[in-house]
């Protein structure tokens, strides 16, 4: 199928709206520019009232085995209601022989996913090694998330090792901060960020929520970034229509709510998924991802 969508309202990488005109092929971006298409007869799509953004990528934390009308009851309203097209499943273990088992028990979990998805790992601060870390890179898993307590102390990991075990898959590590007064964690997040700039590892100081859109820094440090999280030539149409509140266009993305502000029509993979309130749920249509060069495309050098 063969369409146009004209006067695109698009959020771009600063977070401001570009107009444009985008040809679709085959459930595909075949072409985007600012003017229109005079020599197309293809059938148009005047979305003007609407801004238009890229499918969310989202985490979706500890998903365990449930029954099928369960799960599908739980991705919809968390999920799909809220424009995700791209799952981050993050695990939790606690030693790293936990890793391959986990893993395994994760992609049963997901076999009936509606989404694409990733893997993530989360493990205690002192559970990180550098064999640890060959292991997740050895698995494409380009995300670690680590569990710091109280008593947590950077130095006392081996960094250099792990940097070292990283060679041309540079993993980022991402801190979640537990048990601790907000003064406790405005000091620990100094600390965390003067050692990682230190020792040069791609990291994040804050952790990021399940089922919030992740911010395209961190898809572009961890990976993700170009082949989910943008409308880009040559690229899957996952994207999801925000109409404004006031009935016109906002003048820039800060000014659009992900947490009171639902989309309203979500499109994967081509497919519409959803239109206000009807949601279309593709059991199993999900396939898992992998990061193949994490950090890439990064906007600039810093870490």
């Amino acid at each position: 199928m063969e369409y146009i969508m004209e006067a695109a309202n698009m959020v771009k990488n600063n977070n401001s709206l570009l107009k444009s005109n985008i040809l679709v092929k085959n459930n595909k971006v075949h072409y985007m520019k600012e003017g229109p298409f005079t020599s197309s007869r293809s059938m148009r799509m005047d979305i003007s009232p609407y801004v238009l953004t890229p499918g969310h990528v989202m985490i979706v934390d500890n998903l365990e085995q449930m029954p099928f009308l369960d799960f599908k009851q739980y991705i919809t309203e968390n999920y799909l209601k809220k424009g995700c097209t791209t799952l981050l499943s993050l695990i939790t273990i606690q030693r790293e022989q936990d890793l391959l088992p986990a893993l395994k028990k994760a992609r049963t979990n997901l076999l009936n996913s509606p989404l694409d998805y990733y893997f993530a790992v989360r493990i205690p601060l002192k559970r990180l090694t550098a064999s640890f870390a060959r292991q997740c890179r050895r698995q494409k898993i380009s995300a670690v998330f680590l569990q710091m307590e109280d008593d947590s102390e950077f130095p006392s990991i081996p960094w250099g090792w792990v940097k070292d075990s990283l060679y041309q898959f540079p993993i980022t590590f991402l801190p979640c901060w537990q048990n601790l007064t907000s003064s406790k964690k405005a000091k620990k997040k100094k600390e965390w960020k003067v050692m990682m700039k230190k020792e040069r590892l791609s990291h994040s100081i804050h952790c990021p929520e399940a089922g919030k859109p992740l911010d395209l820094d961190l898809l572009m440090k961890i990976g993700i970034y170009p082949t989910k999280g943008e409308l880009r030539v040559g690229g899957e149409l996952d994207y999801n229509l925000y109409l404004s509140p006031e009935g016109h266009i906002i003048e820039t993305i800060e000014n659009l709510d992900y947490d009171s502000h639902i989309p309203e029509v979500t499109v994967n993979k081509g497919t519409i998924i959803r239109v206000g309130e009807d949601v279309l749920f593709r059991p199993g249509f999900g396939n898992e991802c992998t990061v193949t060069m994490p950090g890439h495309f990064l906007l600039n050098e810093k870490v």
